[in-house]
């Protein structure tokens, strides 16, 4: 049985009855068909209705083997039903569908460009166009052209291509002439085949905003947002402005000029802290590795240095020295490096040894190992039994030699 879907008449609709015609389980919930709906199914890129039925929740509506089906939180008794949508979130994808009407016209007007989908999603849209670039100047036309249809207050109307002959040059999408299709109209500026909800001008959707833009297998997405959406990101937008302002203690017209001054500097202070760095750890690994032998042990405990120093100056006394360095560091994190010139050493099992030392854990190959803990207190510890076995170790394998 082909459910009336009422949404197609009236979008504005919020309450009906109906009969039930079949019940199932889909999902592991229960499955309920009716013999029309104001409930609007996952299709077109648009998602689902919620709301009631006899005062249950409504979760998912899906189309399921050519028919439309409520997936219930519970079980719904009796033939005849009452229904009530959730208004505020079947609003908001009428905002959202239609300013993707908006957004496909508009990029096909500027940039005689296509749009191959879209999608609806419950906080972010996209919408996918067949180009590879854009210029932030062609984005602009492309946004102001449908928010000034939006402003313009056009008619938005939905109506079956029975109801009228339609030039087929208008449409901006190509329909099978030999079934009955929905049509969605924007006054004098789109048309395009659409099973969705709509707005029923385009006041209505408020504003559109492009947020975000990445190339998708050759074609541009750009992820938009309208209506209330919009309003959202703005207030969002303005409450990280006034922070950064308060911070700054800077007004709004010299707050990005603010801004990039200091990403400048704090870029310059990353390049000289960087050297710094560079030049600690060639000292650091010059007093390690002067006068070290093949079979020789080095440990050393460094205090107020992060692991990234520590991996650094192991790495780096391995290049260019001899023997097997176990170090440790402790700032806010503990953390061990065990490093080898030594092939026939295999430190794993004793990084394994002693990192329950530091209530930690690591891996690593045979030849350079690390891990990381919270037990600053066991760390001096860990450094001696891990000299201990490997000293074990090479005192083993010379024997064996």
């Amino acid at each position: 049985m082909n459910t009336i879907k009422l949404y197609h008449s009236d979008s504005y609709q919020r309450e009906f009855a109906a009969n039930a015609v079949s019940r199932n389980t889909i999902k592991q919930l229960p499955a309920l068909q009716l013999d029309q709906t104001l409930f609007y199914p996952t299709s077109g890129g648009q998602m689902h209705d919620i709301g009631m039925i006899n005062q249950v929740s409504v979760n998912e509506v899906i189309v399921h083997q050519g028919e439309i089906w409520h997936l219930l939180e519970r079980s719904v008794e009796g033939e005849r039903v009452h229904g009530q949508i959730n208004w505020p979130r079947r609003f908001d994808f009428m905002q959202q569908h239609t300013a993707f009407h908006l957004l496909a016209q508009s990029f096909l007007r500027i940039l005689l460009a296509d749009t191959i989908s879209s999608h609806l999603g419950e906080h972010l849209s996209t919408i996918d166009v067949n180009i590879s670039e854009i210029s932030s100047l062609d984005l602009e036309s492309v946004e102001r052209l449908a928010n000034r249809v939006i402003w313009e207050n056009r008619p938005v109307r939905a109506f079956f291509k029975r109801e009228r002959q339609v030039p087929e040059q208008l449409l901006r999408a190509p329909v099978d002439t030999d079934q009955e299709v929905r049509l969605v109209e924007i006054s004098d500026f789109d048309l395009d085949p659409c099973g969705g909800t709509h707005v029923r001008n385009t006041a209505e959707v408020g504003l559109v905003k492009i947020i975000a833009q990445e190339k998708i297998r050759g074609i541009l997405r750009f992820t938009f947002v309208a209506g209330d959406r919009a309003y959202n990101e703005f207030q969002r937008s303005q409450a990280i402005i006034k922070r950064l302002k308060d911070e700054l203690t800077t007004g709004s017209d010299k707050l990005l000029e603010t801004v990039v001054k200091i990403v400048h500097d704090y870029k310059n202070e990353k390049r000289r802290a960087s050297k710094f760095e560079e030049m600690a750890v060639e000292a650091k690994t010059r007093e390690l590795t002067d006068g070290v032998k093949q079979d020789d042990v080095v440990v050393r405990l460094f205090e107020n240095v992060d692991p990234g120093f520590t991996r650094k100056v192991a790495s780096a006394a391995i290049k260019s020295g001899k023997g097997t360095y176990l170090l440790g560091s402790r700032n806010s994190s503990v953390a061990l490096v065990f490093a080898t010139t030594d092939k026939d050493l295999d430190l794993r099992p004793v990084l394994q040894a002693v990192t329950p030392e530091i209530n930690g854990q690591g891996g690593g190959s045979p030849a350079f190992v690390q891990g990381g803990g919270d037990r600053s207190g066991g760390l001096a510890r860990a450094l001696e039994i891990a000299e201990n076995q490997v000293v074990h170790q090479i005192s083993s394998l010379k024997k064996g030699k």
